[in-house]
């Protein structure tokens, strides 16, 4: 009896890993079918998605997938053998018992329950052996390196990131000191509380895809005068503060 409810607990472990896998291969992947907004590194998104399903969705197929899956095979063990369809169907049905009000919901639920019963009995008509469950753990993983690799290549090529974006990106926000400063490498002059202000931007790469962007701004008034540097690091999708340096404007300070 022990050793039956060791075999039974470790089918719906190895059925759950399997499932989580497969569901998060095939949604990810149909996320990313015929979407143009998707256009650039296309394999990075697939694994990213992938791993968020999996995460997430496994969690949920072990917690109540497992549970409702035990239930039923206690429920219907005397008539498995000859009627596992009704098995996979009745697996489908609690799947999207609680989705039903929406067929795009509805389809995270039912899907992921018919795979779950679909390679419970499959592992359960081997008898759980050691050979078929490396070979259906292998085949999401198989499956995840050609997805990766389809969409790796598909992807279109990136533009490389210059130096103006960098600078039109680190002025993007509102409010902030950098705001003030021109969006390209020109020099601004002008007056700020009878202070004769020039602020220029520049940019100096720093890796492949990142750069340095200063913004430089000297401030004089009579025998008050000073400059002020601000050093951010920039990406594609990040902006950081790295230093300051020289003296702050007077008209900061108020």
């Amino acid at each position: 009896m022990k050793d039956q409810v060791i075999k039974l607990i470790a089918r719906k472990v190895v059925t759950t890993l399997i499932t989580a896998m497969l569901f998060a291969l095939s949604f990810s992947s149909y996320g990313l079918i015929g979407n143009d907004s998707l256009s650039y590194d296309r394999g990075v998104e697939f694994i990213g998605w992938a791993s968020l399903f999996f995460y997430y969705g496994g969690i949920i197929i072990f917690i109540y997938g497992t549970a409702v899956s035990i239930v039923l095979e206690l429920m219907l063990r005397k008539i498995l053998p000859k009627y596992n369809w009704l098995y996979i169907l009745l697996h489908g049905l609690f799947g999207g018992i609680f989705l039903f009000q929406d067929l795009d919901i509805l389809f995270l639920g039912v899907v992921p329950a018919f795979i779950y019963g679909l390679v419970d009995r499959w592992l359960y008509t081997q008898n759980m052996d050691g050979r078929h469950i490396k070979f259906g753990l292998l085949i999401p993983v198989a499956l995840t390196l050609i997805l990766w690799a389809i969409f790796s290549l598909t992807s279109e090529t990136r533009p490389s990131f210059t130096s103006e974006e960098a600078i039109e990106r680190a002025t993007s926000g509102e409010g902030t000191i950098s705001s003030n400063f021109p969006k390209d490498k020109k020099k601004w002059n002008g007056e700020i509380e009878g202070f004769q202000v020039s602020r220029k931007s520049s940019a100096r790469k720093r890796g492949d895809h990142e750069y340095i962007v200063t913004f430089t701004e000297s401030w004089e008034k009579g025998y008050l005068n000073g400059t002020y540097k601000i050093h951010y690091i920039v990406d594609r999708n990040t902006v950081s503060l790295h230093s300051e340096s020289g003296l702050v404007p007077p008209y900061y300070k108020k």
